[in-house]
């Protein structure tokens, strides 16, 4: 008995001694991330005014986002999400193969070069894209010298454009757990797949991409959702024919006459869409563990 009621002491020591080390994490999502976001649902049931707002209860901000013209932005930014991930992971897989595969000192030096990007500030970066992009830009200037183009090709202020930048800057986010899974790949299954009559095309899809699902879902996780609410880079890059969820929000919050509950029922109905799509991925990479783990 004395021994029980010991280890139930030590347990209960342990369990204060965790509540305390993460007391600081939890004050600080509260402050930070929960008291705002109470603040923002507030904001979001109250009548917009000119400057402010009236606190006066209203449901016309959630009526105009399902009835008005902002289902287009939604769309446009669930599309912009899509095309980077997809563009992320078909440019990063390879990248990220080849540098689980390289000996010790190149791949050192391959993900150096990777994360040297985030060595830059983002709004510089951009902007170097949009020099490179520019009608008189680099791009056009070397097509036109090597004779590929007769005139200035109109690439910035684009959706491409737009997509390309996003890719260009999302991409070590998909690279980097990608790597991180397939660098634990046992590639001699390859071989032995190999050996046994499959080609390098069917050993790869029967064995390198079912077990790189772990970082496919990681990756895409970190870059669907920044994604979908980018507001720099297509206000930088695009134009103002293509407005996402992102610059809609930031144009009802600066601009006059403000509409502080539009803004804030945009940000809840993307809020609600992104947790409902982790939702809907989660479910599909558990079901793919339990059927991996009964075959």
């Amino acid at each position: 008995m004395k021994a029980k009621s010991r280890r139930t002491v030590l347990q209960k020591r342990n369990n204060l001694s965790s509540w305390l080390l993460s007391l600081p994490t939890i004050l600080w999502l509260l402050c930070f991330f929960l008291i705002p976001y109470l603040i923002v649902i507030i904001y979001s049931f109250l009548t917009p005014d000119i400057y402010d707002v009236k606190f006066e209860f209203s449901l016309a901000a959630y009526r105009q986002v399902f009835t008005g013209g902002y289902l287009r932005p939604f769309f446009l930014s669930f599309k912009l999400a899509i095309y980077t991930t997809l563009g992320c992971l078909l440019l990063g897989f390879p990248v990220a193969y080849y540098i689980a595969r390289a000996n010790e000192k190149l791949k050192n030096t391959l993900l150096i070069f990777i994360i040297i990007p985030f060595w830059t500030n983002l709004i510089i970066r951009i902007f170097s894209w949009r020099i490179f992009l520019a009608h008189s830009g680099v791009l056009n200037a070397t097509l036109m010298n090597m004779g590929l183009i007769s005139q200035p090709l109109e690439i910035l202020r684009t959706d491409l454009a737009v997509v390309l930048v996003m890719v260009y800057v999302y991409l070590p986010y998909m690279i980097l757990p990608l790597y991180s899974v397939l660098e634990k790949l046992d590639f001699t299954l390859l071989n032995a797949a190999m050996d046994l009559g499959a080609n390098e095309v069917k050993a790869f899809f029967s064995i390198t991409l079912p077990l790189a699902v772990e970082g496919i879902f990681a990756g895409t996780l970190l870059v669907f959702i920044p994604a979908l609410g980018a507001y720099l880079i297509p206000q930088l890059v695009g134009n103002q024919r293509s407005l996402y969820v992102g610059q809609v929000i930031t144009y009802k919050i600066k601009n006059i006459p403000r509409n502080w509950p539009m803004a804030s029922a945009l940000s809840l109905t993307l809020l609600l869409l992104v947790a409902l799509m982790l939702l809907i991925m989660y479910g599909l990479y558990r079901r793919h563990v339990a059927r991996r783990q009964v075959s």
